[in-house]
């Protein structure tokens, strides 16, 4: 992976460190992707006219994402990463849903178009369909223009449950699932499909250019990379009906990753952690506490649930999702709570000084508490 926003020392360290990660053997202290998006000044291209067109002028799009992630500083172990999406819904408007782009507000929607599961047998992603063409319009020019200065992400893939929801509407899929269970039981095959051919898609697009993969959640892979569990609609489910309905899905999305994270978004769906810790082909669970809910530290109890159930833990600090909290006090509860070498800490910050006071209070916490230079035993995490 290269970039000119890092120095060689700094990049080397930050990707070594992500690998091991990865694989089991990070030292020290906790994964720190810690950045801050104002960090150092630039010059953004003149918005355009259209707010439909932030996000459909390929050339913007990427001239854009290239002027926030120059202005960006990246703390710890972050690198440069650009995601290029639609939306959360991107993935139902590739099935053929009406889709609208809110820009501004980070968004998109679609309108569902499932009135009879019999009338929709097959899914299928059109070459032709207009947003999927987009997508990889701009995805090809963000790997052309990154290929030596930024990793180019895997698309946040809503599929499985909530393309279901998309496309059918809540309402009538919470009836779908008591009523017509055959009809989501076949769909939901097809949508694992689809996940798969999107990202061999995307894979043969990106891989060649050797700078590695990432996703919506950051970390770094030379390997494949993927976010899986975009099932927020899973919040709805019973564990029995998660089970039926969702566990196929997510084993076989998991493992055709060579690395997977599960994005684990609110209290709802933590009533189905003892099934997720199941699914051996996932590294780490993101736990995202949910708006105006208590920050992570308040939330030990199920982080070292999913640490000792086998499995690496990312928490998040950011707009919306605990911002507000004392982050050097955060650190220090968990790094003193937690397995700090598999709790991967993400975080966007308001200052260059504060990020990386932050990355060297997680050092220094680690290193009193535990020493250095080796990975952290569970003998030393006390009771």
């Amino acid at each position: 992976m290269e970039t000119p926003w890092l120095t060689e020392t700094k990049r080397t360290r930050a990707l070594a460190r992500n690998e091991a990660f990865w694989r089991g053997e990070l030292e020290e202290y906790p994964l720190m992707w810690v950045t801050v998006t104002d960090g150092k000044p630039g010059c953004p291209p003149p918005e355009l006219a259209s707010d439909v067109d932030l996000w459909t002028n390929a050339e913007y799009v990427v001239e854009a994402a290239e002027d926030r992630l120059a202005r960006m500083h990246y703390a710890g172990d972050a690198v440069p990463v650009y995601v290029p999406w639609l939306g959360p819904d991107q993935f139902a408007a590739w099935l053929g849903a009406e889709l609208t782009l809110l820009p501004r507000k980070f968004t998109s929607w679609v309108k569902p178009f499932v009135e009879d599961w019999s009338e929709h047998t097959e899914f299928h992603i059109d070459p032709d369909n207009r947003w999927w063409k987009l997508y990889l319009r701009i995805l090809r020019h963000c790997v052309e223009r990154g290929k030596d200065k930024w990793v180019t992400g895997y698309p946040d893939l809503h599929t499985g449950i909530d393309a279901l929801r998309a496309i059918r509407g809540s309402e009538n899929l919470a009836i779908d699932l008591v009523e017509n269970p055959e009809a989501i039981h076949r769909a939901m095959r097809q949508m694992t499909d689809l996940f798969k051919y999107v990202v061999d898609t995307v894979s043969d697009i990106v891989m060649p250019t050797g700078q590695g993969t990432s996703n919506w959640t950051m970390g770094w892979s030379s390997k494949r990379y993927l976010c899986i569990g975009q099932n927020d609609s899973t919040c709805m489910l019973s564990p029995e009906m998660f089970e039926m309905f969702c566990w196929e899905d997510n084993v076989e999305t998991s493992t055709y990753a060579d690395i997977s994270l599960f994005h684990m978004d609110g209290p709802g769906i933590a009533n189905h952690l003892d099934k997720i810790l199941q699914l051996d082909g996932v590294n780490c669970i993101q736990w995202i506490q949910g708006a105006g809910a208590p920050p992570p530290s308040k939330w030990i109890g199920l982080l070292r649930r999913i640490q000792e159930g086998g499995k690496s833990v990312q928490v998040y600090y950011g707009k919306d999702h605990g911002a507000e909290a004392d982050l050097i006090e955060e650190i220090g509860v968990l790094c003193q709570a937690l397995d700090p070498t598999r709790l991967f800490i993400w975080a966007d910050v308001a200052s260059v000084a504060h990020a990386d006071a932050v990355v060297e209070h997680a050092h220094r916490v680690c290193r009193e508490k535990h020493g250095t230079l080796r990975r952290i035993s569970s003998a030393d995490l006390g009771s």
